[in-house]
């Protein structure tokens, strides 16, 4: 290499590499769109030339760029265009029908009006906005505001209309419509219906609206020193690959995306040339198809438990998980509650293939008696430490006491061995990384507060080192992707990001305020405030 070869010189950094054999150097070259060499700033500038762009840290430390294994870019997108009926906004209905009239009142009639973020537990009135409250403030539009979990969602009437949902519409597979006690009527709450919805309904959003929102999404991601985001959307086909590939084409990308393929469209998705983009090709199968800015990852599977049992029951999922092997793709199967926990590892542990890594996503119930099981499963977790940051008061008021030390149990299960990496469920809550990793050290919330008040859950923390390696190295092995990128060593992608503090030196309670100076992708400065 000569030294006309490096493109950016990144000098005077505390480099935080998460290399175990060279954990820590003071600078860092890139070629192009590679890490070439670490070590000292005088190694660094030897292989500088005056075509080298070299940037001053200023002792600043640098990392590799975060990796967010399990999001929702798509809802992250819209984020920035619907109406925000968080709770920072909306705490009682009156409220919440407000805003959705004052936004129905700049649009036309028959125009959408979508939100995201309303909570139906920090309501004043404890419930859910129904079909009669929102007739009221927008009687000419349709409107589908989104819980804060993103598993029920309102819709007034105009909207169940177009959706087709009636009093004689049956409940969807793994869904519920609910009604009132004593007509039948829908009520306009729906619960684990989003891909009903959109199958419906169709695109809402003109591809001009998706593409603004995705660039405000990737700036937002780069602004947190998010790198890489591994989109987790389970009802992703073809279009919604099409969709992020012109994205990619019109350069409207920021963030690498690994997308998960919805389990049902695993046959349409295996059309996709395995080594399509110049890429990634895994064999026969259409897992790993594309390039390292847009990736097509693992078969989304849910399993959730919002009818009162199981769905897809125990023979279904493992069906699903054989199905999905066949097709050459690892699942993710989201499972929150520990009765999903348990037949998640059950049908893991009996369909394990030799050659694929699955996954459990959020593990969020994880009692003691499920790690073992897991562990033998042979899956990754992919959980999310920033829930506890984020509701530590509604866990406190809401779950089993028995059950509170053993949320998002990251220690744990990390000390079983199990392979840990962390996403942020954005938009269900901010895809910062640092309150998370502030929760999963310390095991408190937004407010300070002890999610265990007798301190149980001591053994749920892990140090900082490991929570950043869970953001960093273990979110790239979880998509199959440790050797590319993860740690800033030569021959690894050239994503870092620089902060405002050295977390390994910070106090524990100051990690949450961490601060991103500058976000690079690729070798390129794709965010910076120097």
């Amino acid at each position: 290499m000569s030294a006309s070869d490096v493109t950016l010189a990144l000098l005077n950094a505390n480099v935080l590499t998460m290399q175990r054999d060279r954990p820590r150097v003071k600078a860092v070259a890139v070629a192009e769109d590679r890490i070439v060499a670490v070590g000292s700033n005088a190694d660094i500038r030897r292989l500088s030339s005056a075509h080298t762009r070299i940037i001053d840290c200023h002792g600043l430390t640098l990392l590799p760029g975060f990796n967010d294994a399990h999001c929702h870019l798509p809802g992250l997108a819209r984020r920035s265009q619907d109406l925000d009926c968080g709770p920072q906004r909306a705490l009682s209905i009156p409220v919440l029908l407000a805003l959705v009239r004052q936004w129905a009142a700049a649009r036309p009639a028959g125009r959408w009006v979508r939100g995201h973020g309303y909570d139906d537990l920090r309501m004043a009135e404890g419930r859910h906005p129904n079909r009669w409250d929102l007739d009221v403030a927008a009687p000419e539009n349709p409107v589908w505001l989104e819980h804060r979990s993103g598993h029920a969602s309102a819709l007034n009437s105009p909207a169940l209309e177009l959706a087709g949902i009636h009093r004689e519409t049956p409940d969807p597979p793994g869904g519920v419509i609910e009604r009132h006690l004593e007509t039948g009527e829908p009520t306009g709450v729906l619960f684990e219906m989003r891909s009903f919805l959109r199958q419906r309904l169709g695109n809402t959003r003109s591809p001009q609206e998706f593409e603004e929102g995705m660039r405000a999404a990737g700036q937002l991601l780069n602004r947190y020193g998010i790198t890489s985001a591994q989109d987790a959307g389970a009802d992703n086909g073809i279009e919604r690959w099409r969709s992020f590939r012109q994205l990619q084409s019109n350069g409207a990308l920021s963030c690498r995306i690994t997308m998960f393929a919805g389990v049902g469209q695993l046959d349409e998705l295996a059309a996709i040339p395995s080594h399509s983009g110049g890429g990634l090709g895994w064999g026969r199968s259409a897992f790993g198809s594309g390039d390292y800015w847009l990736r097509l990852g693992h078969a989304k599977i849910m399993l959730t438990l919002t009818s009162g049992a199981l769905s897809p029951s125990v023979p279904e999922l493992a069906k699903l998980v054989a199905g999905a092997h066949r097709w050459g793709f690892p699942v993710a199967i989201h499972c929150i509650e520990e009765e999903a926990i348990a037949a998640a590892a059950e049908v893991l542990a009996a369909n394990r293939h030799p050659a694929l890594v699955d996954r459990l996503e959020h593990c969020a119930e994880g009692a003691p008696h499920l790690v073992d099981a897991v562990k033998t499963c042979g899956a990754a977790v992919v959980t999310n430490p920033g829930f506890l940051y984020q509701n530590g008061t509604s866990y406190r008021e809401n779950v089993e006491p028995r059950l509170l030390p053993h949320l998002y149990p990251v220690g744990v299960l990390h000390r079983a061995g199990v392979a840990v990496a962390f996403g942020s469920d954005a938009p269900v809550i901010d895809p910062n990384p640092w309150p998370a990793i502030y929760s999963a050290v310390t095991r408190r919330d937004i407010d300070g507060g002890a999610l265990s008040s007798n301190g149980s859950d001591a053994s749920q923390t892990v140090d900082v080192e490991t929570a950043l390696r869970m953001y960093t190295i273990a979110g790239a092995v979880a998509e199959g992707l440790g050797a590319e990128k993860g740690t800033i060593a030569p021959g690894k992608l050239a994503d870092m990001v620089l902060v405002n503090t050295d977390p390994l030196t910070a106090e524990p309670e100051d990690l949450a305020g961490v601060e991103t100076v500058m976000t690079v992708v690729e070798g390129l400065v794709v965010w910076s405030k120097i």
